[in-house]
């Protein structure tokens, strides 16, 4: 039997959390084989990976001749296999794992799409534009000479991802500014929805400070990778306490104070080794 096979990259949110999952339910070292597809330079888009996953996105998982490509079922997939997983409870509601992966407020968006004139200036000096450009350049590479199959898709991403990397490397008038900027507003008023009710909620449920009690969960894994990619979209550094971390994500979405279940959850992650050594952000 082969060694199944996980494509990934390091600046991927989704990608993180199977990369969890392996860590905390006691995959050995190579037991499971990662591939780097590095998304900063739209290697995501070769037709070559598009074969393997025709959406061009990371995590996918290849294993026993099948191929997965959402980290739902990737992850679930993983932990079928895995030789410690964590233990089911039947006070953790798999709902929470599809709330998290809404496109209403999608950590992929929220770190793409600037808040305001300041926040623009921000990710057009970071590596936002930079991102965009890289990917821009493969787009345009790939969509001139893809396949039939892929031709479609990659057109339509190129102009997509053209679309908004001249918004920062134009000169876009107020009126696209304010169009933008208030995508990102509701985009951050949903991450406000979900950190308040159905994350705080699942926190609240076992005892905590995790989802699945005193362990991860399966759909611990979820939660955090969005929550740790969420809270580094608002400008914090990868790491910082929840002391620190949460009011600017607290300010950015509406204000109202979070349940401290929720500054638990984040510090209890904050020490485990699983986190740290993949370093999730």
């Amino acid at each position: 039997m082969s060694t199944p096979k996980l494509y990934e990259f390091a600046g991927s949110c989704w990608a993180n959390a199977p990369k969890l999952a392996l860590a905390e339910a006691g995959f050995k070292d190579g037991a499971v084989e990662l591939v780097t597809v590095n998304l900063a330079e739209g290697e995501n888009f070769d037709p070559e990976y598009l074969k393997i996953t025709k959406s061009g996105t990371v995590p996918a998982l290849v294993v026993d001749g099948q191929t997965y490509t959402d980290s739902t079922t990737v992850v679930s997939e993983l932990l079928k296999r895995a030789p410690h997983p964590p233990a089911a409870s039947a006070s953790t509601s798999t709902s929470i794992i599809e709330e998290i992966h809404a496109a209403a407020h999608d950590p992929n968006a929220t770190l793409l799409f600037a808040r305001d004139d300041a926040d623009r200036e921000a990710k057009i000096s970071g590596m936002t534009k930079a991102f965009l450009e890289g990917r821009q350049k493969a787009l345009d590479k790939f969509a001139s000479s893809a396949p039939a199959e892929f031709k479609d898709f990659l057109t339509k991403k190129q102009a997509e991802n053209k679309q908004l990397l001249e918004f920062y490397t134009g000169n876009p008038d107020q009126a696209t500014r304010d169009a933008h900027y208030a995508q990102a507003a509701q985009l951050w008023k949903s991450v406000g929805i979900v950190v308040r009710g159905p994350v705080t909620q699942a926190l609240q449920k076992n005892g905590g400070p995790f989802a699945g009690g005193e362990t991860p969960s399966e759909a611990d894994f979820h939660i955090i990778a969005w929550l740790a990619r969420t809270i580094t979209n608002t400008g914090v550094e990868p790491g910082t306490p929840a002391a620190d971390a949460l009011p600017k994500l607290q300010a950015i979405t509406g204000g109202h104070a979070f349940d401290p279940v929720l500054g638990k959850y984040w510090d209890a992650w904050l020490k485990r080794d699983s986190f740290t050594s993949n370093k999730i952000h």
